[in-house]
């Protein structure tokens, strides 16, 4: 099958989608490795936030049970809610990343993470029309599509739906932190983004997003195929179309059939990690003019250097190195703020835990506006992102009051009721 190089919607935006080659499963493979393993994704991620420096280890997922990891239209809307939840813990890391800049600093740096933000929000959105169009409208009537007080993660936290990322031999479990600007900070960024081998086996979880949202394709075709008059079952008005996502540049799409929940997701991957691994060294990949994947553009950051046309992908994207303009990076130009920052730290300042509540009532009321868009007000989504807006200046407040040990206070991104 002929690679696409790049989406659909953008036709400078480089994409990974790996093809569905073996669509014929048979009935013996609809046992899912969730019933040998775990009950639930839910489960799984319960057991990673509990997980000590080492590895989480299950039994071992041969290729093959990708194809079949999801067992039922049930399993689906889990695995699509925990896929919200896996799109919103990135949001938090790279905010702060991009708050902790202080003002006419790494400019390069700083629109490349903004560009990022933006798109893991429409991210949630398109996974929000999936899971609206696979939804009987008579079971979620008068109900948001998903919870924020249980959707908003508690940071560290591991990258939900069985995802973990390799990390060196020796290294504790990967964990998301919020950090400020800073080498850590974007070798984070990386492994979150990093295409995984899309040849390599999966033995044991999910080694990147894109393989978690590969399994998510085939529950998809897999259980529109085997299901009577199809799966997609959605009320038509709970989508969220380009006329209401401000700049989206048509990149968000309706979904109402399997093709169209096939492109917002090759969309979502294709935004994050990039080309497929397995494309040949000989293509021209990158250049001035192309807006790259998300894993692209930290390693821009990484390095100081714009993609130039001449690179090329060298075995793998995660050995592609910039060699074009250089920008100027400062790793110094930067607000030290706390990691990890809590509100239960700002106790013993009452003044300070206030601003902390503040901000998080401005983050809370943004993910409840998102809420509000996609579970029957579409129209509401233009409103609730001119909330960051909001959101950073309360963030800077934050960021200006010093802690006495030569750090400075910091968002928190926790739930408060309103």
């Amino acid at each position: 099958m002929e690679n696409k190089f790049f989406q659909e919607n953008n036709p400078n935006r480089q994409k990974l989608i790996k093809p569905l080659t073996d669509t014929s499963i048979g009935a013996d493979d609809i046992t899912s490795f969730i019933a040998e393993n775990l009950e639930t994704t839910s489960t799984i991620n319960a057991a990673l936030l509990k997980s000590d420096s080492k590895a989480f280890s299950l039994k071992a997922m041969p290729q093959k049970k990708v194809e079949s990891y999801i067992k039922s239209i049930d399993h689906l809307q889990e695995c699509l809610r925990t896929a919200l939840q896996l799109e919103l813990s990135t949001i938090p890391p790279y905010l702060c990343g991009l708050y902790t800049i202080k003002e006419g600093s790494n400019v390069e740096a700083g629109a490349l993470i903004r560009s990022v933000v933006v798109e893991e929000m429409l991210h949630m959105v398109l996974v929000a029309n999936i899971l609206n169009a696979i939804t009987d409208p008579k079971k979620i009537e008068g109900k948001k599509l998903f919870n924020v007080k249980e959707i908003i993660p508690n940071y560290p936290t591991a990258l939900p739906g069985g995802i973990v990322p390799e990390v060196p031999e020796g290294f504790p479990a990967f964990k998301v932190q919020l950090l400020k600007f800073s080498r850590e900070a974007l070798d984070e960024f990386s492994t979150i983004e990093r295409p995984s081998d899309p040849k390599a086996p999966i033995t044991g979880h999910f080694d990147s997003i894109g393989q978690f949202y590969e399994a998510i394709r085939y529950g998809l075709l897999r259980l529109n195929k085997a299901t009577p008059g199809g799966i997609f079952i959605g009320d038509p008005k709970r989508q969220i179309g380009p006329e209401h996502y401000y700049g989206s540049g048509g990149k968000i799409n309706k979904v109402t059939n399997y093709d169209q929940a096939e492109i917002a997701i090759g969309e979502i991957v294709g935004q994050g990690e990039g080309i497929d691994g397995t494309i040949a060294t000989d293509h021209v990949m990158f250049g001035e003019d192309i807006e790259y994947a998300h894993y692209f553009k930290f390693q821009e950051i990484c390095y100081g250097r714009m993609y130039s046309a001449n690179d090329t992908n060298f075995q793998m994207p995660v050995r592609s190195v910039p060699t074009g303009r250089p920008f100027t990076v400062s790793w110094s130009s930067v607000y030290n703020m706390k990691a990890n920052p809590k509100m239960k730290d700002y106790e013993g300042n009452p003044e300070l835990l206030q601003k902390a509540i503040e901000f998080n009532k401005v983050y809370v009321a943004l993910l409840n506006g998102i809420n509000d868009a996609v579970s029957g007000d579409p129209d509401l989504l233009i409103k609730g992102i001119t909330v960051m807006y909001d959101l950073k200046y309360k963030a800077l407040e934050l960021l200006n009051i010093p802690l006495g040990n030569g750090e400075c206070a910091g968002p928190t991104f926790e739930y408060v009721d309103l």
